[in-house]
């Protein structure tokens, strides 16, 4: 049963967010999934967050198939941390509202968000998933789910930055107080 937790938890997850990806289009008319129009960096950044979503998502598989084994303490310490991202992952969605997106469009800001988990974090999202990622590390011990876990790190590292600026362009001196005020993850 606990081999199962972790593809259960990145399955909540992937469905939370094509909820909320729905519901934003409908509250604003807006589709929230701006990588597809990617460019440059970005495109990568999201081809690299996408292959690792996907390699720890079929270590998972694997792992609750009873294919690959895990030591039950790092199982349940592992599932332990992805459960904490999970729920800082569809929390911050939720504290979002129709500002979540996936990725960055050009002209596409409409407001940032400074309430809920975003007092302690300016991406708790990210902080979530890299959370989960490491989760999934932790919990499937293999070199090669360490190594996509940094690499989804990495690439939500570069992600954060494109935004950021997208964000200080579109907002000005009010972003910039806020990035003085919140750290970027949980601690400066």
């Amino acid at each position: 049963m606990l081999a199962s937790v972790p593809l259960l938890l990145f399955a909540l997850v992937i469905i939370a967010t094509l909820l909320r990806g729905r519901a934003v289009r409908a509250r604003s008319g807006i589709g929230a999934w701006a990588f597809f129009e990617a460019r440059g960096v970005q495109r990568a950044a999201g081809l690299a967050f996408a292959l690792s979503i996907a390699m720890l998502f079929a270590a998972a598989t694997l792992l609750a198939s009873g294919r690959i084994a895990a030591p039950p303490t790092l199982l349940a310490a592992g599932s332990a941390v992805m459960a904490l991202g999970t729920l800082v992952v569809v929390a911050a969605q939720v504290q979002m509202g129709a500002a979540w997106r996936v990725g960055v469009r050009q002209g596409d800001a409409p407001l940032f968000v400074t309430a809920g988990l975003f007092r302690f974090s300016r991406n708790p999202i990210f902080t979530g998933m890299i959370a989960m990622a490491a989760g999934a590390a932790l919990a499937i011990p293999a070199w090669w789910t360490a190594a996509t876990a940094l690499a989804f790190a990495l690439a939500c590292g570069v992600q954060v930055r494109i935004e950021e600026a997208h964000l200080s362009r579109a907002f000005g001196a009010a972003y910039d107080d806020f990035r003085h005020r919140v750290p970027r993850w949980l601690i400066a």
